[in-house]
């Protein structure tokens, strides 16, 4: 399955704004304008797409290889 370039930050963690704790990009919902991040005891929190990430209130931890 090829990835595209909104999809490669699946199944990354990311930081997210006012939340002391790492979460997890578990999927983006293009449709609706949602992308889903889970925190530990399986939280799941939906935040705008692609707004969230481009104010810098999602902050993906991708590391480059």
């Amino acid at each position: 399955m090829a990835w595209s370039n909104e999809t490669y930050i699946i199944g990354e963690k990311c930081r997210v704004e006012n939340e002391k704790d790492e979460g997890v990009i578990t999927r983006i919902d293009k449709e609706r304008g949602l992308i889903y991040v889970l925190f530990k005891r399986m939280r799941e929190e939906p935040f705008p797409y692609p707004e969230a990430i481009e104010q810098g209130i999602i902050i993906p931890l991708v590391q480059k290889k």
